[in-house]
């Protein structure tokens, strides 16, 4: 059963090519989902506490949770601090996605299974995977795609900065999604590496 990387970078469009691929039989997992599961997790939040301090915390309604925003700007105003919070975090991500891939297997040994993980190479994680997706746009098109969502610049700048360059990603790929166009021609090229990643 394939396991298959889906990455690029910022407001590429990797999430709306991972819908598509399930629409088309593939099997996905989103690791922004996960690493939203993980930091509800009372082990995960107590790691962040010993390195960030309580300031990292939150209370509504009664509940304590970490206060998303606050580690958001941690996470883009400090180098450091990021790799901190990824090192605490990503080998959890990788470990509760190949154990939902065993899961699938278990029960339909054919399948393909896509994972979005937005800093596969930024996490060194590439060797986990049968292939490896490039999803990519020109920059002033995933701004574009950006400020629309309501990203400011300064967010936009950022996490740009945060992530490898798209170019040095696509030398690494097996497969490569141009998502510059429409969002039909985007649809038909999924499609294309479907058909070679022969998903039904």
């Amino acid at each position: 059963m394939p396991f298959i990387g889906l990455t690029g970078n910022f407001g590429m469009g990797k999430t709306t090519v991972l819908k598509m691929f399930k629409n088309l039989g593939a099997y996905t997992i989103n690791a922004d989902r996960l690493v939203s599961g993980l930091l509800r997790k009372p082990a995960i939040i107590n790691k962040l506490v010993k390195i960030f301090g309580r300031e990292i915390l939150t209370k509504r309604a009664g509940k304590t949770s970490l206060n998303k925003k606050h580690i958001a700007g941690i996470i883009f105003n400090n180098p450091k601090k990021r790799i901190l919070i990824e090192k605490t975090i990503h080998p959890e991500v990788i470990k509760t996605a190949k154990g939902i891939k065993n899961e699938i297997t278990a029960a339909k040994p054919s399948s393909t299974v896509i994972f979005e993980i937005p800093l596969l190479f930024e996490s060194h994680c590439e060797n986990i995977f049968d292939g490896i997706i490039v999803v990519y746009c020109s920059k002033k098109t995933a701004v574009r795609r950006l400020l629309k969502k309501g990203f400011s610049k300064d967010e936009i700048v950022k996490r740009f900065c945060a992530q490898i360059p798209v170019s040095r990603k696509k030398t690494s790929a097996d497969f490569l999604i141009n998502n510059n166009s429409t969002h039909n021609d985007l649809r038909l090229r999924v499609h294309a590496v479907s058909k070679k990643l022969k998903i039904k």
